[in-house]
């Protein structure tokens, strides 16, 4: 390669294993300080993974060195060898050709490459070779933990909770944790729910294998694992006797026909009249389900609000995904009543009614399952152009952790609507009934006392579908369609207060 003095590089360093030790990328970054010197390049940044393994292109820092190949700043991408760069063939060629187009091209520090026709055949070559050694490697280490598992020896990681290890790597006894496992077993059995059997562990100090509090899923990690049993599973080997037993087979069995019954018959969610949006109620800044919740005030009055769900500490996706909502609380009466008069002021228009009963009417007409397809697509139509938004803001250098969030709950949410549209079976609608009746039944609700809290849960039941809060405005979306000049769906209503205080009074003001 020809040197060049005003040529910009930038160095991309990575080790795969949590046992190997941060020298291996100073002696990376070193190596490649050097290469860029002689090559007369200016280094301008550095990209590392640690921990990271090269088969796979889910590595933070690789992904954003991509990203910002496309701004310009730098020509060239030096690493220690072309394993670093990746060991997956086809992820190489994908992301080289991606630098190409953006101007940059991959260096190698210790491989000699030219730029010749012939170089690129030892490119791929090296490449191949990278990809063939990790294949390789990943199945010895399969064949030596298969080895230690037909032993009887702990293949690594956690040992789990009521054992220890001993010299020869074999499971023992751990009293203490073993005594935790059997109230675990004795209690679900005896009809305690998880939840109880977790206050009572974490009361009584007992800990996890980790050293921590019971949680929900320590406590359903240890119901569903059958190493209590004495038997040890190891993808399609199962070794019995591999650890000694602390419950019974009968034991165990009674667990897993208690936990897959519940699975089968989940209790039924009740929506609380205290709260009576729960379920419809969205946060507009992450997307993620509102709920209700209370506190009291300097005075010791009581006041009830709804809040964005990841600032609440058992909310999984807000603690594991880091989401920061920035979003505010809001009244739980100022909001309510705001959804109920607006809902009211609908149903007081009389061409609104007649278009509502003449749509409820019209559904008899059409094939329920049609409808229930139509009523889907539409959502995934709308989380979809949210996705492609997202990717849009990735492919232009924009990357965050709450954008890299929000593009994973989106392909689930459309993978849920996906399997929604599949499982739809024929519905029927057993008795047919005209527009009087129905005009008759959205009358009569109206007459009902509006103070009431099931008035407000059948209200909303009937018609609200969802309700999306921002930090400037309330969205309420209909169970109707819109119909230009007599019904409007979604409803927005703009608040007054200020966007960045969370206690401040939220006033509709149209």
């Amino acid at each position: 390669m020809s040197s060049t003095t005003t040529a910009k590089a930038v160095i991309y360093a990575r080790f795969s294993s949590d046992k190997q030790r941060e020298e291996s990328i100073d002696g990376q970054i070193r190596e490649c300080t050097k290469f860029a010197e002689d090559q007369g390049l200016e280094v301008i940044g550095t990209y590392i993974d640690r921990a990271m393994s090269a088969r796979s292109d889910n590595r933070p820092d690789f992904l954003r060195m991509i990203a910002d190949s496309a701004r310009g700043q730098f020509q060239y991408v030096i690493v220690y060898q072309l394993d670093r760069f990746s060991r997956s063939r086809y992820d190489s060629a994908v992301y080289k050709n991606k630098l190409k187009k953006n101007g940059v091209r991959v260096l190698s520090a210790k491989e000699c490459i030219g730029d010749d026709p012939s170089s690129i055949i030892l490119e791929s070559m090296l490449e191949g070779y990278a990809e063939y050694y990790s294949a390789e490697l990943s199945q010895k280490v399969k064949r030596g933990m298969t080895e230690n598992v037909l032993e009887h020896k702990w293949t690594g990681g956690y040992v789990p909770l009521g054992y220890c290890l001993a010299p020869d790597k074999t499971l023992q006894i751990d009293p203490v944790g073993a005594e935790a496992v059997k109230i675990i077993y004795d209690k679900w059995l005896a009809g305690c729910r998880i939840m109880e059997i977790i206050r009572y562990l974490n009361d009584h100090n007992y800990v996890t294998s980790r050293k921590a509090k019971f949680r929900y899923s320590s406590l359903n990690r240890i119901l569903t694992n059958p190493i209590y049993t004495g038997l040890y599973q190891w993808g399609s080997i199962e070794v019995a006797d591999y650890a000694p037993a602390i419950i019974t087979q009968k034991q165990f069995a009674l667990a897993q026909e208690k936990i897959h019954h519940i699975k089968a018959h989940p209790r039924a969610k009740r929506r609380s009249a205290n709260y009576a949006l729960t379920g419809m109620i969205y946060c507009g800044v992450c997307g993620s389900p509102m709920t209700g919740q209370s506190g009291h005030s300097k005075s010791g009055a009581l006041y009830h609000y709804y809040r964005c769900s990841t600032k609440n500490n058992y909310h999984d996706r807000g603690k594991k995904l880091n989401i920061k909502c920035t979003n505010r609380n809001i009244s739980r009466e100022k909001l309510e009543d705001l959804v109920l008069q607006t809902t009211i002021n609908i149903l007081m228009n009389p061409e609104a009614v007649h278009m509502i009963a003449k749509q409820a009417v019209a559904v008899q007409q059409k094939d329920p399952a049609s409808m229930e397809l139509d009523r889907i697509k539409e959502d995934k139509k709308i989380i979809q152009k949210k996705l492609n938004n997202s990717i849009k803001a990735v492919e232009a250098g924009i990357i965050s952790t709450t954008l890299a969030a929000n593009i994973s709950q989106y392909e689930k949410e459309i993978a849920d609507l996906d399997i929604k549209m599949e499982k739809i079976k024929l519905l029927s609608t057993p008795v047919k009934i005209d527009e009087i009746a129905v005009e008759f039944f959205l009358k009569s609700l109206l007459l009902n006392k509006k103070e009431h809290d099931k008035y407000r849960l059948d209200m909303f039941q009937t018609f609200i579908r969802r309700v999306i809060v921002y930090p400037d405005k309330v969205e309420i979306q209909y169970n109707y369609t819109a119909t230009p000049h007599i019904l409007e769906n979604p409803v927005t209503k703009m608040m007054t207060g200020n966007p960045g205080c969370s206690r401040c009074e939220r006033l509709v003001t149209r």
